[in-house]
């Protein structure tokens, strides 16, 4: 499998590569998701508000809750059933190149997600660099992968450390995950974004909207990467170990030390 050379797997190894696919999954579901700036839930102007939250009817919802649960000064189940109603209700959201809008009108909207990015000056300059930065960091951090995956059987290439290699390829696709996630709120002041979210939409404020989780998701896996680099030390390290130079000794080509 390995050509002669004797496959070396330990734990180190292991858990490098886990970690590694683990940060590949995650930027992956960043890329591909709209959730990076999420509206506020979609409301309907016509319903009531109370205590701050879009209120809804609700029929005959008293008549199967017991009395003790029962508010009649502040509302009691109908504030629970508008909080849930808020939660619930679709929210517009933007990322990268995919976008998702609200449809409809209350009580039947509908969220509707697709490409919105069609050429490259449709977007603001700080939105390309976050864009170019996730997907490069992205592609770097599979081949890396693929890379790891060689490691076992291949240590050395033109004289240096294949593995110290590897780290530093997944320390840059760390700082590119970084310099994305720093770009892309430097976008909140473009037309789209005010749009969604209020004309009082700036740099780095997003007026009425929040942060999505895939931003959050981008910048753990950047971290997990910079840690990515460290753990490629330790199983560099472990493949040069008195138990793997035992096993070599006995003639085995494959050595499994988990």
């Amino acid at each position: 499998m390995c050509g002669g050379v004797v496959l070396i797997v330990t734990r180190w190894w292991l858990a490098w590569l886990l970690w590694s696919v683990a940060c590949v999954m995650a930027l992956l579901g960043a890329n591909l998701s709209p959730s990076w700036l999420l509206a506020p839930p979609s409301t309907d102007p016509a319903t009531p508000q109370h205590l701050g939250l879009v209120t809804q009817p609700v029929q005959n919802y008293t008549s199967f809750t017991p009395s003790f649960l029962q508010d009649q000064s502040s509302g009691g189940p109908a504030e629970w059933s508008a909080w849930r109603s808020v939660r619930e209700r679709p929210r517009a959201s933007l990322g990268l190149w995919l976008r998702c809008t609200v449809m409809g009108s209350e009580p039947r909207t509908s969220l509707h997600c697709g490409v919105y990015v069609t050429a490259v000056p449709d977007l603001p300059s700080a939105q390309v660099v976050a864009l170019v930065g996730v997907v490069s960091a992205t592609v770097v951090t599979a081949v890396s992968c693929l890379a790891i995956c060689s490691s076992a059987c291949l240590r050395l290439i033109s004289g240096r450390n294949w593995f110290t290699i590897i780290g530093t390829m997944q320390a840059t696709a760390g700082a590119m995950c970084l310099a994305g996630v720093a770009a892309f709120p430097m976008g909140w002041d473009s037309p789209r974004v005010q749009n969604q979210c209020g004309a009082d939409a700036g740099v780095y404020y997003p007026s009425s909207c929040t942060v999505g989780w895939a931003t959050y998701l981008t910048l753990a896996a950047s971290i997990g990467l910079l840690l990515c680099t460290c753990l490629s030390s330790f199983a560099a390290k472990s493949t040069t170990t008195e138990d793997v130079a035992e096993e070599i000794n006995k003639g085995n080509n494959v050595v499994c030390l988990i």
